[in-house]
């Protein structure tokens, strides 16, 4: 305690030197605290887009059925959306078929990804209405129209109003096949959805292959991502209590391991250049660890004349580096909570993209996010490179020669 007292009154004894340290380890942490947290809500908006034009934030599916996604691996949708729909954080609940068949057009034939959808419901948990170019969105009791991607029907030759014609394989091995009326072109702005995807009524798709009125999932949206894992819990116990054990409950992070994958690599490179600019920062908070040293070569070599041993006058001023490390992350935090709270609230607006993202559903608005995990990655960088270039005047102060030192003044 008597050697903290005593850093601490070393640093008050020159407060300007004191204070221009502690707001430059202030500044690289708050900058650190903003940067971060508005590339993690880079994410949170990529994570909302991404699940909303596919998977949900999870998916209800058989037991077995992913990765394959077999139609023989159907689910029994009964009493599984009334359970979901009652679930606290869930805004939307969509059955699905998902399946694969060949799509063609006079003399044109396509693969393609066959989404069978309740209309209603599927506004609840996608983009696609919004998204929807040409024409118009499924009503509910359409059982003949399709939706199809804007690049699919251009390789097809198809516009809207125009017939097209399915084949492929059901889920009991006979063949599906239907014909079937474009009412709309949709545009997702994901390149392999808008070339090969198609979306018809579901009681269409259950018909065409064999489904029985089974499912292949049901998607689910929430409110929040960051509500996502306690939510797949409470589903599981739901599901459990009304005896659903044949079900699986798959967040996105499974169901799309490449977003998930690109998140971290992203956020692992984001890292790197945060060092590289705070051990930028670093090399001047080290000339300013250094010019204190050299300041008081003198008052050290006295405290060593004194009978202080070499080691007890290192870890001194070392303990000053500390000290001056912890009052700049506070100041950090001072000056940098509330610019990144206010812009967490009030979102910071790209105006740029906006008429480029509004035609994907997307907003150009990113909303920073404040999470402990900003805070963790900030104060651990800052207090590595700080804490690290403060060794060395502090293993300089252990070697000074007495006789020397009393001769500077």
């Amino acid at each position: 305690m008597m050697l903290l007292k005593t850093a601490w009154r070393n640093i008050g004894r020159n407060k300007r030197r004191s204070i221009l340290s502690a707001l430059a380890i202030g500044f690289a942490f708050g900058l650190l605290v903003f940067s971060m947290a508005l590339q993690r809500g880079q994410y949170v908006d990529m994570i909302q887009n991404t699940v909303r034009v596919q998977t949900g934030h999870f998916q209800i599916q058989k037991e077995g059925h992913f990765p394959e996604r077999l139609l023989s691996e159907k689910l029994d949708p009964a009493g599984l959306l009334e359970v979901v729909d009652k679930l606290p954080h869930v805004t939307g609940a969509a059955p699905r078929v998902t399946t694969a068949a060949l799509v063609s057009k006079g003399e044109h034939t396509f693969g393609a990804a066959v989404l069978g959808i309740e209309p209603e419901r599927e506004k609840s948990v996608s983009t696609l209405a919004s998204v929807v170019r040409e024409g118009a969105f499924l009503e509910p009791g359409d059982r003949d129209g399709v939706l199809l991607g804007q690049t699919l029907a251009k390789n097809l030759g198809a516009a809207v109003g125009d017939k097209i014609v399915f084949i492929g394989q059901g889920a009991d091995g006979s063949m599906a096949a239907g014909k079937l009326i474009v009412r709309g072109l949709f545009k997702l702005g994901m390149g392999e959805l808008d070339r090969s995807a198609l979306a018809a009524n579901i009681a269409t798709v259950q018909e065409a292959f064999s489904m029985a009125g089974d499912v292949t999932e049901i998607a689910v949206l929430l409110d929040s991502e960051r509500r996502r894992l306690e939510s797949e819990v409470r589903i599981r116990a739901a599901l459990d209590e009304i005896g659903r054990h044949d079900t699986a409950v798959l967040g996105w992070p499974t169901l799309m391991p490449g977003v998930e994958q690109g998140i971290k690599i992203d956020w692992n490179s984001g890292l790197i250049m945060y060092a590289a600019l705070v051990l930028v920062v670093g090399f001047g908070i080290a000339n300013t660890f250094l010019m204190a040293y050299m300041e008081r070569i003198h008052e050290l070599g006295v405290l060593l004349a004194l009978g202080m041993p070499p080691r007890r006058l290192s870890r001194m001023v070392y303990l000053e580096s500390v000290l001056l490390v912890g009052l700049g992350i506070l100041a950090g935090l001072a000056g940098g909570l509330p610019i990144t709270w206010y812009y967490q609230v009030k979102g910071i607006d790209f105006g740029i993209n906006e008429e480029l993202t509004a035609k994907y559903g997307m907003s150009s608005i990113i909303h920073p996010q404040l999470e402990p995990l900003v805070f963790a990655w900030a104060g651990g960088i800052v207090l590595v490179i700080s804490l690290a270039v403060a060794i060395y005047p502090a293993l300089k102060a252990a070697r000074i020669r007495p006789v020397e030192a009393l001769r500077r003044t």
